[in-house]
């Protein structure tokens, strides 16, 4: 979670599919109305598809809106409003909903602004990944302890580590980079420099469609930082949390 423009629609599907293909069964939550976890993945739905909001709004089996990507065992959970609107559709239910999700891992892209979808995204998550990035580090850095508070101090979710992506230059010293951490409190889980290629994934418009960066460039170094990023997300630095989601929202909605 971060400002807009860092690359966290890009990380999120390429962390899942890396997470995936070490045997974790993933689920990405679509928040951007704009669907660009869609474009990345090679999903084709239509507005007709049931989506999560058919699930919030309908008080329908969630497992009716989770889609088989091509990658095994990583999910997709599109849909068609943003992360926000579930505000005016039914916050609880879209907690509730998502939590009868079987997964060991649920990812949320979260658009920006974050305003109240940070409140939705965090409340729900264990935890979370401040991404930041070189261009407007200044912005990156004061979005990311804003979420930081809110997350850790107030929703209950814990930052697991930070991801410098998009670097570009040589000024990210490492002592640079240990002065983030101490002033964020949490370490920097990788630097991911700049790769052109990358970016294309995105797809743009007109004939080029999106792609999975971390399949389609298996030896690139954007691939071996998902893959160390995935290598932390396993490890026993993350221990399961505990804690009432419908509960706290409810606290923090309807006081």
């Amino acid at each position: 979670m971060s400002k807009g423009g860092v690359g966290k629609s890009l990380l999120t599907a390429n962390v899942g599919v890396a997470l995936a293909k070490k045997g974790k069964k993933v689920v990405l939550v679509e928040g951007d109305p704009n669907q660009p976890l869609q474009k990345i993945l090679g999903l084709a739905l239509s507005q007709r598809d049931f989506k999560l909001e058919d699930a919030v709004e309908k008080d329908t089996e969630i497992s009716k809106a989770v889609y088989h990507t091509d990658f095994y065992n990583l999910f997709l959970i599109p849909s068609g409003v943003s992360l926000q609107g579930y505000f005016e559709i039914d916050p609880i239910s879209f907690v509730r909903k998502l939590g009868e999700v079987n997964a060991d891992f649920i990812f949320v892209d979260v658009p920006f602004p974050l305003g109240k979808a940070a409140f939705l995204s965090l409340g729900f998550c264990e935890y979370f990944v401040p991404i930041l990035t070189e261009d407007e580090i200044v912005l990156c850095v004061e979005s990311t302890i804003d979420t930081l508070r809110l997350g850790n101090y107030l929703l209950k979710s814990t930052p697991v580590g930070f991801i410098l992506n998009r670097m570009k230059s040589a000024k990210f010293t490492p002592e640079f980079v240990r002065d983030l951490e101490e002033l964020l409190e949490i370490p920097c889980m990788a630097q991911i420099k700049e790769d052109p290629t990358v970016m294309k994934s995105y797809g743009e418009m007109g004939s080029k469609k999106g792609f999975l960066a971390y399949g389609k460039l298996p030896d690139s170094e954007f691939a071996k930082k998902i893959d160390s990023v995935a290598t932390w997300l396993t490890s026993e630095r993350l221990k399961p949390q505990r804690k009432d989601v419908v509960k706290l929202l409810q606290e923090i909605i309807r006081p």
